[in-house]
């Protein structure tokens, strides 16, 4: 094969052009930029040119064909110099292009840039590093002005990407602005009732994959919208993952939220997501398709891992909503095989379970806590519905009470810090003053600076979540208008729907049962959302209490004449028996087994009656030895012997005893005798 001779090589002339560079206009077009390379190649006596070119790619992304197409050819040896308009055309980053410009070198490529005077023939350039450097500084500069221009933008609540959530559509009077599309936004309130309905968010798309709803990029495909993804195998392929991603959007409830997503860095394009104090949130600012009240509640039922146990379609509707009063872990659901069946038994406290918390059971039955909550929800309901100034008096009386003196603290607290950070200020000024006359040296001023600054931020920190705390008390007091407003939804009913479950109930508090059977006792602390754990006055009784305890009356006379009887029957019964086998037993009647067995029944029966007297007398009190007579007590003394220290003590009792009653005597018979008269 004949050898490629320099003549015969190519002269690669290179264009590229970017978005941000149309906005310069005809100067440096794709077109512009043909013509000038031309003109230099012919000028200079360059032949057997071929063009090279990237129409819409930044200088900082170097995967492009054109370039990538050039440089095929270099390393396949068919170029022998590269041409383009200025350095800038080749790339905008400083490692990138000098990695370019070691392959031109390693290859033996002459390297010229028409507008640069640049020219590697002419040996090496210092200046075209300083450009590379200028070039990438100018993409950097540019990055930081549009990050800037987008900021500014959202700080006023103006959208920076023409991006919609499904749902709404963009407004043709408006830009930038979103308005409610009624056949997805209907889609997007069936998926939230659905999760309030306990639905699990993959038996949704199942839902919606059978009734062939149409996913959000067919939709938009089908209503003229731009698409976001434009290849797609089925047009009802719902999956939990996009279902998941409209339950969590905030979008829906009004607000408009930018800010989302940031670009970290301009050569990579790599993004992150925001942390929620760096977005900029906008409530009411677009119509809202479903209220706050569901979209909060939708979040915290997705909040807990539901899982459904062996050989259950969905997980309990209560998993997530009960905890141990003791340890705080959450209640897990139990199943327990009953005859051959799988049946919903019971809850039980997780960290006892795994092991995880030196805790109890906490056992308590579905069907229990389930009455209970209902019970709870209808007397609550009862007395809004019948005394609703006093409910909103009690819960707000209650509501100040517990949270008036913290907020009184909080307040003083933010007083005193503004304080200091106002005097931190006049310090931090008169630390410049000090450092610029020369009375604090820059080493004292640097640390105290530091200092002061680290203060400073600290007690920024401090006031802004005391001020938190504070507009989240405001908030509370706003809540039982919310509750009221819940419970005249719910006029009448008479079963726990899961609904009705998730929009009424925070948490529920179990604590470890007392008792056992039908003495076993267990409290439970049920807490409803906006207004707590509130407590209907004890004097107010309901209807449905009413007539529950009319029927658990009825139903506890039922129960007990039927124990009565069924008692009775088996005394009757065990009276028979005994009867006829007494009359066989006198007849002679009784098979020699019978015999044995009553035998060995009433040896089991005398042996018993000896234990049970054995541990009768066992249990019995000692007692106490038998005190001395008095008689006795002298006997003793007389023998020289010493006596307990109470013996001695009654024994002189009774001398003193004695003694008075002879004294008694004594006197008794000088008063019967006659006085003598005194002559």
């Amino acid at each position: 094969m004949k050898k490629q001779t320099e003549k015969d090589k190519l002269t690669a002339l290179y264009e590229r052009l970017s978005h941000d560079d149309e906005r310069a206009g005809e100067s440096v077009s794709i077109e512009n930029q043909k013509r000038i390379l031309e003109d230099y190649a012919r000028k200079n006596g360059f032949t057997n040119i071929r063009h090279f070119t990237d129409d819409g790619i930044r200088g900082t992304t170097f995967k492009r064909p054109g370039l990538d197409a050039m440089l095929d050819e270099i390393r396949a040896g068919n170029v022998a110099t590269v041409i383009i308009k200025d350095q800038s055309r080749i790339g905008r980053d400083v490692v990138e292009v000098g990695l370019l410009k070691r392959t031109f070198d390693e290859c033996h490529v002459r390297f010229i840039a028409a507008n640069d005077n640049l020219d590697t023939a002419n040996g090496f350039d210092i200046m075209s590093i300083f450009r590379d450097v200028i070039n990438e500084w100018y993409v950097a500069d540019t990055s930081r002005k549009i990050k800037t221009v987008f900021k500014s933008r959202m700080e006023k609540g103006l959208r920076c990407s023409g991006s919609v959530c499904y749902g709404y559509r963009a407004s043709k009077e408006e830009k930038g602005e979103w308005i409610i599309d009624e056949e997805a936004a209907a889609v997007v309130r069936r998926i939230f009732q659905s999760v309030l309905a306990g639905e699990t968010i993959a038996s949704i798309a199942k839902t919606l994959r059978a009734e062939k709803i149409p996913i959000p990029s067919e939709h938009w495909k089908r209503t003229g919208e731009p698409v976001r993804a434009a290849k797609y195998a089925d047009p009802y392929a719902w999956s939990a993952t996009t279902i998941g991603y409209i339950l969590k959007r905030p979008e829906y409830t009004g607000c408009k939220v930018l800010g989302k997503t940031v670009c970290e860095n301009y050569k990579t394009k790599s993004t992150r997501k925001t942390a929620p104090e760096e977005q900029h949130v906008f409530e009411g600012a677009i119509p809202a398709i479903v209220d706050e009240e569901t979209w909060q509640t939708v979040q915290k039922i997705r909040e807990t891992v539901r899982r459904a146990p062996k050989r259950q379609n969905a997980p309990n509707r209560l998993t997530g909503l009960l905890y141990c009063a003791d340890c705080g872990s959450k209640l897990t659901h139990r199943y327990n095989l009953v005859q051959g069946k799988w049946i919903e038994d019971a809850f039980v406290c997780s960290g006892y379970r795994q092991l995880t918390h030196d805790c109890t059971m906490h056992y308590i039955p579905t069907a229990k806590i389930e009455a209970a909550i209902l019970a709870v929800i209808q007397r609550v309901s009862w007395y809004v519905r019948h005394n609703e100034k006093e409910f909103t008096e009690r819960v707000r009386e209650a509501s100040d009470q517990n949270q008036e003196k913290t907020v009184k603290e909080c307040k003083q607290k933010i007083n005193k810090a503004q304080k200091r950070h106002k005097e931190l200020d006049g310090l931090v000024k008169k630390l410049y003053e000090g450092n610029a006359t020369g009375k604090i040296p820059d080493k004292h001023f640097t640390r105290l600076l530091a200092e002061y600054d680290e203060e400073q931020t600290g007690l920024e920190t401090s006031i802004a979540e005391w001020q938190r705390q504070i507009e989240s008390w405001n908030a509370d007091r706003l809540k039982t208008d919310q509750f009221i407003q819940l419970v005249k939804r719910y006029t009448d009913f008479s079963e726990l729907t899961t609904p009705m479950l998730n929009e009424f109930i925070e948490k529920v508090i179990v604590h470890e049962g007392e008792g056992r059977g039908n003495d076993r006792r267990q409290r439970i602390d049920i807490y409803l959302n906006f207004i707590g754990a509130f407590e209907v006055p004890e004097y107010i009784v309901t209807p449905a209490e009413v007539e529950e305890q009319r029927r658990q009356r009825e139903e506890q006379a039922a129960k007990e004449a039927r124990s009565k009887e069924l008692a009775k029957a088996r005394y009757e019964k065990r009276k028979a028996e005994k009867r006829e086998f007494t009359a066989r037993k006198k007849a002679g009647l009784l098979t020699p087994e019978e015999l044995e067995e009553e035998e060995k029944r009433l040896a089991h029966n005398r042996e018993w009656q000896k234990e049970w007297r054995e541990k009768r007398k066992a249990s019995e009190p000692e007692k106490p030895p038998k005190q001395k007579s008095i008689k006795e007590l002298m006997a003793v003394e007389k023998t020289g012997a010493d006596l307990m220290p109470e013996e001695t003590e009654r024994l002189a009792a009774y001398r003193r005893k004695k003694a008075d009653q002879q004294r008694a005597r004594r006197e008794g018979k000088k008063s019967d005798q006659p006085k003598r008269k005194v002559s």
